[in-house]
This record gives C-alpha cells, structure tokens and sequence, in this order.
C-alpha cells in the first residue's frame, strides 16, 4: 500500500479529519489531499510531523510494515495489549491514561534516585548501634552500663517515643 493509502487509513483509523489533522501536524491540507491521493510524495519532515502526531512509525507509514515501534520494544506481550487498547480511546481518555502513567513513572524516578542505597530494617539498624555501644563500653563496669541504659530507657518513655 502506498504512502497516501496508509495516511489516509489511518488518519481515518484514529477518527481524524484531514482538517483535524493539518492543525495538529502543521502540514498544509493541500499536502494531506496530494499525499493521500498519491499525486505527492511528503518530505522526511512532513512524514516524521504526520508519523509523531499520528502514533505511528515510519515504517508502518512508508513501508507498510505491520510491526510498529511498540511490537519491536515492548517485551511484555499484556503492556502492548493495553497500550493497543488504549490508542482507540477518546483523545480525553487517552490524556488521563497519559497523565496517570507520568505520575507512576515520575513516583518510581524519585523513589529510585532517594532510596537509601542499603535499607536495613530497624531492627538491623537497632542491632548496629548497640554492638557498636558494647564494644565502647568495654572498659566499664556492667553496673555503670545497666545504669546508663535504665537512664536512656527512660529518657525515651519521657518523651513518648515509645510504643506501649
């Protein structure tokens, strides 16, 4: 199928005029008509603007090849589904499913770059610290250390930091 063809199937697939489609891709409608009825061949940049507006690759567009950029990259065969899902939803929908998968993407961006390195559970972190208290209280006397502790546990129950 030729160029044209395929511009204008899938314009038509995604539910688009050709007047719809000269504003969003900035190609001047007497363009769009020459191409879709083969009486032109676009330029490289008005097939990459029509191909980015239309969700389209290139070679899906150019060289009829079914297997667009999504079936080449995603592994995930379920993901691929909804994303196909998704593309024949309302250019309304289709902005919220947008929105929703950038607040995710954003989440885990920020989660991965403000993870501590190594998370131990407080427990670990609780054992650190008192081995590290054990082998500096080494030269003191059991009692002295007993009373430290009781100092501390204390201290803590005061300002409520404990959990009863």
């Amino acid at each position: 199928m030729s160029f044209g063809k395929n511009l204008a199937k899938v314009r038509k697939e995604k539910g688009l005029t050709q007047k719809e489609l000269v504003k969003i891709s900035g190609v001047a409608i007497s363009q769009i008509r020459r191409y879709e009825t083969d009486k032109s061949t676009p330029s490289l940049d008005a097939i990459i603007k029509l191909v980015s507006v239309l969700g389209v690759s290139i070679d899906e567009m150019v060289f009829n090849k079914t297997n667009g950029v999504a079936q080449n990259k995603i592994i995930d065969r379920e993901l691929l589904e909804q994303f196909e899902s998704i593309s024949s939803m309302s250019e309304d929908e289709k902005y919220v499913v947008k929105k929703v998968l950038e607040g995710v993407i954003v989440k885990h961006q920020v989660e991965k770059v403000m993870r501590p390195k190594t998370e131990k559970s407080w427990s670990e972190r609780f054992r650190d610290i008192t081995d590290r208290l054990a082998q500096g209280a080494q030269d003191y006397p059991q009692e002295d250390i007993d009373n430290v502790i009781d100092q501390a546990v204390e201290a803590v129950r005061n300002k409520k930091y404990a959990h009863s």
